[in-house]
């Protein structure tokens, strides 16, 4: 059994596949990690680890999981594609079984996760958490407190919404937890803006 083989068992939480095909199931010390789907991986998506990594120090990943709490389980046929696409451009990348950024940060304790803002919405969305509730704590906040109990945190990229207005965290209904703060760094419209859409992108190939 190989190791792409292994993560589908479960048996492993993560492989590595270098910019030259290399599968490794050593996992990086605090690395700095761009979470996605990359269906299709676009030049919005380089910016924003460019810019994430300008802000914070470490190597710098892509990770694609292979499960998605939305979505079956990743093809391998498929999962091959899209990692393809992220080494061919001379970058390494991260395949993890863990759907939600709870479990990322088991996997890679000490991570830093850049993510968008629609990413950001959703992990703050109790929803994903129906098997977090326990005691005083929301589910988000029991999530969160894993994530930083693994000493994880994340950089966010605001993104631009129908109305052409650039939107951040503090344009969200909810307030992050104050023990909570420290986690989440902002890229601010001038460190990075992209109005690129993986989904838009998709309809015009159609």
């Amino acid at each position: 059994m190989n190791s792409i083989e292994r993560l589908y068992a479960g048996k492993i939480g993560a492989i590595v596949i270098s910019s030259n095909g290399e599968v490794s199931e050593s996992l990086p010390c605090h690395p700095l990690v761009l979470a996605g789907s990359f269906n299709p991986l676009h030049q919005g998506h380089r910016r924003m680890l460019e810019a994430a990594s300008l802000a914070v120090d470490g190597p710098t990943y892509y990770e694609i999981s292979i499960s998605n709490v939305d979505k079956p389980v990743l093809p391998e046929a498929e999962l091959e594609r899209r990692v393809a696409r992220v080494t061919s451009n001379g970058n390494s990348i991260i395949v993890t079984n863990a759907p939600r950024f709870a479990e990322k940060s088991s996997i890679l304790p000490g991570a830093t996760f850049v993510i968008g803002f629609d990413t950001y919405i959703r992990l703050m969305d109790k929803r994903y958490y129906p098997d977090h509730v326990a005691g005083e704590h929301s589910p988000v906040e029991n999530s969160l407190d894993l994530i930083f109990e693994n000493r994880c945190g994340f950089v966010v990229a605001g993104r631009v919404d129908h109305q052409s207005q650039f939107r951040r965290l503090h344009d969200v209904e909810f307030e992050i937890p104050t023990r909570y703060r420290s986690m989440f760094i902002e890229l601010t419209e001038a460190q990075f803006r992209s109005d690129l859409s993986s989904t838009e992108i998709r309809n015009q190939t159609q």
